[in-house]
């Protein structure tokens, strides 16, 4: 469907589900419409937008005004003397106040905040959610997790079992107006996989033996992943990926050592891997976003971290495909 445009004279507003972004509003007594943007609404109203060349602006709406009032930055203290009078603790020829109140989003929304609470402190000023940067939502989230590793020089063998783990986590996603988002996370995940057993070398006739691995570690990764989000609806699929770091610990990985001549198994630490990891992680899933509720979540995620820098010989590593479910506020 090809894209359609409107000026400020044909639509009242243009936004999204949760707010309006731009407001058809006429500046001056005999002006046109133009779009603008509120920032602070109460006894006088503040808006922001751009004017007819394209320069940035801040506009006044009195509480008695049907239009709007430009506030130009070369002649600002003027029109605050005019329409933000009455006031006493807000002198606007005292060259302190002006710098307090310096022309920009946060000296003009503070200003008309302040104004309001001096001239009707029974009638709350209300400051407009930002339209344009981040915004941020936290979040909880855990599943389970599948993981193949290669920890040793030697390539493990036999049957791959046990592979089941777990994590949690909290994580921050930061949004803006388009498709694209980020979110950095903090998850714990514990790492498991059995491999084996396999027959070993005895050096004798005499007795067999068999071998097998256990990983057991633990993990804290913290991804940073570029998210791009398709559609605006209740239910949208996302893609996502970014370099993930990994920290390592409480590692009761071993290799265990059964001979037939033996009652109990013989257990050798696997020291690896390292106290950190780097790699890459990358994932799809799917928002439910139904107004007034929290933001539901299922993504699909597949991780892959090395874990031993410090190695030459090989590069200990490890594949982890998850299953998150997640809830954002």
């Amino acid at each position: 469907m090809p894209a359609a445009e409107f000026s400020a004279n044909q639509a009242r507003s243009y936004g999204d589900a949760s707010e309006p972004i731009g407001i058809s509003k006429t500046v001056g007594p005999h002006g046109t419409p133009q779009f603008v943007r509120p920032l602070v609404q109460g006894y006088v109203t503040l808006y922001g937008g751009e004017n007819a060349q394209g320069d940035k602006r801040y506009y006044l709406q009195p509480t008695d005004s049907t239009y709007l009032i430009e506030v130009p930055p070369s002649t600002a203290r003027l029109t605050f003397h005019r329409l933000l009078a009455g006031c006493s603790s807000l002198d606007f020829g005292d060259d302190a106040t002006v710098r307090q109140y310096p022309y920009n989003y946060s000296g003009m929304t503070r200003l008309i905040m302040a104004y309001n609470t001096c001239r009707q402190p029974s009638q709350p000023s209300k400051l407009a959610k930002a339209t344009s940067g981040l915004r941020a939502s936290f979040g909880l989230k855990a599943g389970l997790n599948w993981s193949d590793f290669s920890l040793s020089a030697t390539p493990y063998e036999g049957n791959h079992t046990q592979a089941i783990g777990y994590q949690g986590g909290a994580f921050l996603h930061f949004t803006t107006k388009t498709r694209f988002s980020v979110q950095v996370e903090a998850t714990y995940l514990a790492l498991r996989s059995n491999y084996g057993p396999t027959d070993a070398y005895t050096g004798t006739s005499l007795y067999s033996a068999t071998s097998s691995v256990s990983i057991r570690y633990s993990q804290v990764q913290m991804p940073l992943l570029l998210r791009y989000t398709l559609g605006y609806g209740n239910v949208r699929p996302y893609i996502n990926a970014g370099p993930s770091y990994g920290l390592n610990f409480k590692n009761q990985s071993a290799t265990i050592r059964q001979r037939s001549d033996q009652a109990q198994a013989e257990h050798y630490t696997l020291g690896h891997p390292d106290r950190s990891s780097l790699g890459w992680v990358g994932g799809v899933g799917l928002l439910i976003d139904r107004p007034a509720l929290p933001i539901l979540s299922v993504e699909a995620r597949f991780d892959k971290l090395v874990d031993g820098l410090g190695y030459i010989a090989y590069t200990p590593h490890h594949n982890t495909f998850r299953l998150d479910l997640g809830i954002a506020f």
